[in-house]
């Protein structure tokens, strides 16, 4: 019989915050509206790659934050 396993924590928890946008120099330097825009229309590109085949906008639009924010 096998025995039931714990997970354990491998490193204390930091009491900093590790989320990325608490410093506003991380933060993106354009509008809203200008990021949903740019996200927009690299996502319907990548549509478009695939042959306009349905059924893959969110991993589109997943692909083209990460396409837009890395440029």
């Amino acid at each position: 019989m096998r025995q039931a396993t714990t997970l354990k924590r491998t490193a204390p928890k930091s009491s900093a915050s590790k989320n990325r946008f608490e410093n506003p120099s991380e933060q993106i330097a354009y509008p809203k509206e200008d990021f949903n825009q740019k996200v927009q229309e690299t996502a319907y590109q990548l549509f478009v790659a695939r042959g306009c085949a349905h059924g893959y906008d969110v991993e589109d639009w997943l692909a083209a934050e990460q396409i837009v924010k890395g440029a």
